[in-house]
């Protein structure tokens, strides 16, 4: 069962389907963003999480982008995405290689991890 909201939540993903991909995130989900940027940090409940991506967008111009999935890995308990995103801030972008580890239970994502390749060029990109 919990395979299955990985691959929904994977679908809605791709598709950029963000309110499918976040009504899959249990109400107290928590995010794990690394580094020592301002957007790094954990952030526990949807809605905070909600509000960090939604300023980090906004710095960014409106969002950051996954530009390549180059793998994506599930079981009934965890899920792991392999990615590049990109994101554009003023006249600088940066892409840059991430995986994503995501926990389930009771039919939702309850608990992400990101690790960058880099985590130095994000805070920097960030700074």
């Amino acid at each position: 069962m919990t395979n299955e909201v990985f691959r929904e939540y994977h679908r809605a993903w791709i598709d950029d389907d963000w309110e499918a991909a976040v009504a899959l995130w249990s109400d107290d989900v928590v995010h794990h963003v690394p580094g020592r940027h301002r957007f790094a940090g954990t952030f526990r409940g949807k809605q905070a999480f909600l509000d960090h991506l939604h300023a980090a967008f906004e710095e960014a111009g409106g969002r950051v982008e996954v530009v390549g999935l180059h793998d994506f890995v599930s079981n009934d308990d965890h899920a792991v995405a392999v990615v590049t995103e990109r994101a554009v801030r003023g006249d600088r972008s940066l892409e840059f290689n991430r995986v994503i580890i995501y926990h389930a239970g009771d039919g939702r994502i309850t608990e992400t991890w990101s690790y960058d390749f880099d985590p130095y060029a994000l805070d920097e990109f960030w700074a």
